[in-house]
């Protein structure tokens, strides 16, 4: 994306206090989000969940670009602002709540909807878990976060932000940095840089969901104990004697001596089967 100057705007809903303890960093730059909006490939039959509309500012870009939006908000003091938007805005749809206490199925979003947000860094991983190895149907997730987790979503074995955070996207995910955002755009402004980052859906389980259990438990186990060699850590979780673990290993052309943190999600897929079977 070509570099622009990033402008600061001034808060359209100048009543409101922005709170800390909701991670409140709000963008106003109707033409950046315009850009990334157009960097997602989103299309006018698409439905979109917006997590967190804030000053609504993105909420109408987004309802330029697709079929319909509902907008999660748990700010009770926005909500006035954002009704009345509602009431202007034929394609929107404004629910007051906490999106981890959603019920997805009741919202009827259809099959394949996608999940756009600038989400506060404090509940990042926990708005993945409501969307990452669920039932829940969505395609696409667009989200601003912290720039050192964006890195981790993106970060291939062997690099240093490589870790659970990366496997478990790499498993659900085709992850891609769209755009890297100063904190000065935001206000107010927080410590850190952000990225944008588009998280496409992996439409094909690489595994089961039974054997799925188990890949998460054996992950879990190698990050948990990251300091044991990858046999040692895998002991704590599985009967499997550490012999046939080797010959596992020795197989996949490994050293005895791994760790799990430079695995990929290929290998980790193949140990898994190895381990079932």
């Amino acid at each position: 994306m070509k570099k622009r100057p990033y402008r600061k705007q001034t808060n359209i809903f100048p009543a409101v206090q922005y709170k800390h303890d909701l991670g409140q960093h709000f963008l106003y730059d109707v033409a950046l989000l315009t850009s990334l909006v157009d960097q997602i490939g989103l299309q006018h039959t698409d439905n979109v969940l917006e997590i967190g509309a804030g000053a609504g500012t993105l909420t109408r870009v987004l309802c330029n670009a697709a079929a319909h939006v509902t907008s999660v908000e748990v700010d009770e003091a926005l909500m006035p602002n954002l009704l009345g938007m509602a009431q202007e805005i034929p394609n929107l749809t404004i629910i007051h709540k906490d999106i981890r206490k959603v019920n997805f199925q009741g919202l009827k979003l259809g099959e394949g909807f996608r999940v756009i947000a600038n989400i506060p860094y404090s509940i990042t991983t926990q708005i993945f878990d409501l969307f990452w190895g669920t039932d829940v149907p969505v395609s696409q997730m667009a989200v601003m976060v912290q720039k050192e987790v964006a890195d981790k979503l993106v970060a291939v074995p062997g690099s240093k932000a490589y870790g659970l955070m990366s496997v478990r996207c790499r498993y659900y995910c085709e992850p891609k940095i769209v755009a890297q955002i100063p904190a000065s755009a935001f206000t107010p402004s927080p410590k850190v840089d952000s990225a944008f980052v588009n998280l496409k859906i992996c439409k094909e389980k690489l595994l089961p969901k039974e054997e799925e259990q188990l890949l998460w438990k054996l992950v879990n186990a190698s990050y948990r104990l990251r300091r044991k060699t990858l046999t040692n850590a895998l002991k704590t979780v599985t009967d499997v004697p550490i012999e046939r673990l080797q010959a596992i290993l020795d197989a996949m052309g490994l050293p005895h001596t791994v760790r799990g943190e430079v695995l990929s999600v290929k290998q980790w897929v193949e140990l898994t089967h190895a381990i079932r079977d």
